[in-house]
């Protein structure tokens, strides 16, 4: 794999530093981008939440050094220009001494990835609600931090149950967020309800594109926070970048996927395709 590294292109397996932060304590944050052919969907998005996360964590960098050239060159020199693939952009405070307290100076690693990817079948994925609480209060809930350790805990646990996702309740036993996905539920009359970022949510690009636009075309997408006993028997369905809107279903139940015939989740599912695509046309020429 080729990869980009604080402003080089590179193929070595082994190149971060033994005192790099990200690798030692978890500073650091990253994004995970869904690129067709070539082009990364919603990047504007993914930028401002990046963003967001470096000024929040104090890390001394830009998210703009990502920059669409390097992008589209990593996406090639990797057999990814054409069809679906993950960017990964990672950004730690870099290395560093020994201790906690951030040392003065040092200077940010930088790191992007591509692989090509596969996308899921649209079966509903099979969900339990997972033990791992969410702090609802933590900087590891707002936004994607290198210390993902209960997020990979809790879909460890979905693993071991047999199903794919768990979901993640917060310190007040309310549904927060799926470990790698926000989670929607549909209720009798329409209504689409996603847990607030306030409940412990990570506020996904996805979540955030329906909130932001789906009403404009009829949808009703709301926020209202989600006690786990609400989620049973009722269609519900998970998002991020990589899936899009994907059903799920508890472990054992039957899918809910639209019952009642009305075809809600299925009418949702191709506008945000076309949304997506939308969004990829409209940046192809600047990558």
């Amino acid at each position: 794999m080729v990869y980009w590294l604080s402003g080089e292109f590179r193929e070595d397996a082994q190149a971060v530093h033994i005192a790099d932060r990200g690798l030692l304590l978890g500073d650091g944050v990253f994004e995970t981008v869904l690129l067709k052919d070539g082009v990364p969907a919603f990047w504007d998005a993914h930028m401002a939440r990046l963003e967001g996360a470096l000024n929040a964590l104090h890390i001394p960098a830009r998210a703009d050094v990502f920059a669409p050239s390097a992008v589209k060159e990593l996406a090639a020199r990797n057999g990814a220009a054409s069809g679906a693939a993950v960017l990964r952009l990672t950004a730690t405070r870099g290395a560093g001494g020994r201790g906690l307290a951030p040392p003065p100076g040092v200077a940010p690693t930088l790191l992007m990835t591509v692989e090509p990817y596969a996308p899921p079948a649209d079966d509903p994925l099979r969900l339990v609600v997972g033990a791992r609480r969410r702090s609802e209060q933590s900087l590891s809930a707002r936004y994607k931090t290198a210390n993902y350790l209960d997020n990979v805990m809790a879909r460890r646990e979905a693993a071991e149950a047999g199903a794919d996702e768990a979901v993640m309740l917060n310190g007040k036993g309310r549904v927060a967020c799926a470990s790698a996905a926000n989670v929607f539920v549909l209720s009798g009359d329409g209504t689409m309800t996603t847990p607030p970022v306030a409940e412990g949510a990570l506020p996904g690009i996805v979540r955030q594109v329906l909130l932001e636009r789906a009403g404009e075309d009829g949808f009703a997408v709301r926020e209202a926070a989600i006690e786990p006993s609400a989620l049973r028997g009722k269609r519900i369905f998970l998002t991020n970048s990589l899936i899009g809107v994907r059903p799920a279903r508890f472990h054992g139940e039957t899918a809910l996927r639209d019952s009642g015939g009305d075809g809600l989740l299925s009418a949702l599912q191709a506008w945000y395709k076309k949304i997506l695509d939308q969004d990829v046309e409209r940046r192809a020429g600047l990558f």
